[in-house]
């Protein structure tokens, strides 16, 4: 009992026994990153999953935290600035989106009156989406963060590097049908 208070409490035989050489938290990502990647089944998908989680993990915390947004509404918003009169399936079509989570999104966009939702005068069995001047003030408020985060992750690379890889990323799109199917 007085070897488990001194230990808590940092001080004693206890400490003494678990004392030893510990990598800071930089090395010991390094490494850890380096055994998973090393000899990966996926590693390409691996990698390219790693540098998503990290890209967009910090920027939908903040959507969240200052802009009351999730992942699947910002989804939205950022499909109709650059397409709009989109209706939701075409949203989750695009985007691989599970179609209950981009619905639920467009719900809740309306409800916060960042989008609405018309009949379109092309086909009137059909309902599309338009982002509403507050919608539109909330996506150029929030796509400030996403670019530059863009720019400090591909900092690394020169210009013909960038070039290469959205080339790259694009083939891999392209051939989508391939592969790339609804869940």
């Amino acid at each position: 009992m007085a070897g488990r208070a001194a230990a808590k409490r940092g001080t004693g035989k206890a400490e003494a026994l678990n004392v030893g050489w510990q990598p800071g938290e930089r090395v010991l990502h390094g490494l850890l990153l380096e055994a998973i990647l090393k000899d990966n089944p996926i590693p390409v998908a691996y990698r390219m999953n790693y540098i998503a989680n990290f890209y967009v993990g910090p920027l939908v915390a903040m959507m969240e935290r200052s802009f009351k947004l999730t992942r699947s509404e910002w989804i939205v918003l950022f499909c109709l600035t650059r397409r709009p009169r989109l209706n939701a399936q075409q949203i989750s079509i695009v985007t691989g989106r599970p179609k209950t989570s981009i619905a639920s999104a467009v719900k809740l966009l309306q409800k916060k009156g960042l989008i609405t939702r018309k009949t379109d005068i092309a086909d009137s069995r059909r309902r599309v989406l338009h982002l509403s001047e507050s919608g539109q003030a909330t996506y150029a408020a929030i796509i400030k963060s996403f670019v530059e985060r863009e720019k400090q992750m591909l900092e690394t690379l020169d210009p013909a590097e960038r070039r290469e890889l959205v080339r790259l990323f694009g083939k891999i799109i392209a051939a989508a049908d391939a592969w790339a199917k609804p869940y």
